[in-house]
């Protein structure tokens, strides 16, 4: 944590607001009008940032506003700030005015449910009786987003290469592909099917998310004879392709946790064997309170005691 002590920069929250509302609606008008300031104001901000930062932000004709490369460059981190500001600020509100610890912002990919409810809800009510806590569901994409700029306190996901080096990883399991297929396919004898055996069969995946990207690069990587028919964005959808025998369904076997349907079954897929790691994630831990870092903990040692 930076020394409470050392000179800031001459900017305040309002400002940089001032710049990243201006690049949102990209019209000095319309951001004065929205923030309800007079343009002058704007423009006297903006260019007290720039001097501050030792650049030009903004490029401004009579027909339009653009941003200049480095304006493009600092915005997300510009973003970030007011994030991190106002969950703070959110929180510092709540203590305030109920006299409890906070809010922690926990996001989740909707396969690690089982993972969550009902325990950790109950964990965290039984250890931090005054805690808000808010669960942010929503795809693994979405959730590095919001991770990294500082939206959630911490999330439970799947590592990929698209995991930014800022967060900080802390792995749980692995969660292997399967396939879900009707109990009257010829396949479905098996316990473990290879994956060349789905060749020529109609398969459905979901659409968002690193399982179609994942299940693509295996395809490719393997040269497997295996074509993807349907991308749908929710589970139903998928179990309905399969019940209707329209599709076979690969997917983490984490989704069918709490499948029962006596039409379907899951089967594991092998050769290659593959699963995505799951994993908790956040920013380093040097940002939060200590009553975030004591419900992190708490979580993370109940995570190793369930999935072992």
């Amino acid at each position: 944590m930076s020394e409470p002590w050392r000179r800031l920069p001459a900017l305040s929250l309002k400002q940089i607001q001032y710049f990243v509302t201006l690049a949102q609606l990209r019209s000095f008008t319309e951001t004065a009008h929205r923030l309800a300031i007079s343009q002058p104001a704007l423009s006297s901000s903006l260019r007290q940032i720039e001097s501050v930062l030792g650049g030009k932000l903004v490029n401004r004709t009579a027909q339009s506003v653009t941003l200049t490369e480095q304006g493009m460059a600092i915005l997300p981190y510009a973003q970030r700030l007011l994030n991190v500001a106002q969950g703070t600020f959110d929180d510092m509100q709540q203590i305030m005015a109920q006299g409890g610890d906070g809010t922690l912002r926990i996001g989740l990919i909707p396969s690690v449910s089982t993972l969550l409810f009902p325990a950790v809800p109950q964990l965290l009510a039984q250890h931090f009786p005054n805690l808000r806590v808010e669960f942010h569901d929503q795809t693994n994409d979405s959730l590095l987003v919001e991770l990294d700029n500082g939206s959630l306190d911490f999330g439970i996901g799947a590592l990929d290469s698209t995991v930014p080096d800022s967060l900080e990883i802390h792995p749980l399991c692995e969660d292997p592909f399967v396939v879900v297929m009707r109990k009257d396919d010829s396949l479905a004898q098996e316990y473990h099917l290879p994956w060349k055996l789905l060749a020529n069969r109609p398969i459905a995946v979901f659409l968002k998310g690193n399982l179609n990207r994942l299940v693509n690069s295996l395809i490719e990587s393997h040269n497997l004879n295996i074509s993807i028919n349907y991308r749908v964005d929710f589970i139903e959808t998928l179990y309905g392709l399969v019940r209707s025998r329209l599709a076979l369904a690969i997917l983490p076997a984490f989704y069918t946790a709490t499948l029962n349907d006596d039409e379907l079954k899951v089967v594991h897929l092998q050769q290659p064997e593959v699963s995505r790691t799951l994993a908790m994630m956040r920013k380093p831990s040097t940002q939060y309170s200590i009553q975030a870092e004591k419900c992190f903990q708490l979580l993370l040692q109940e995570f190793h005691r369930r999935v072992k």
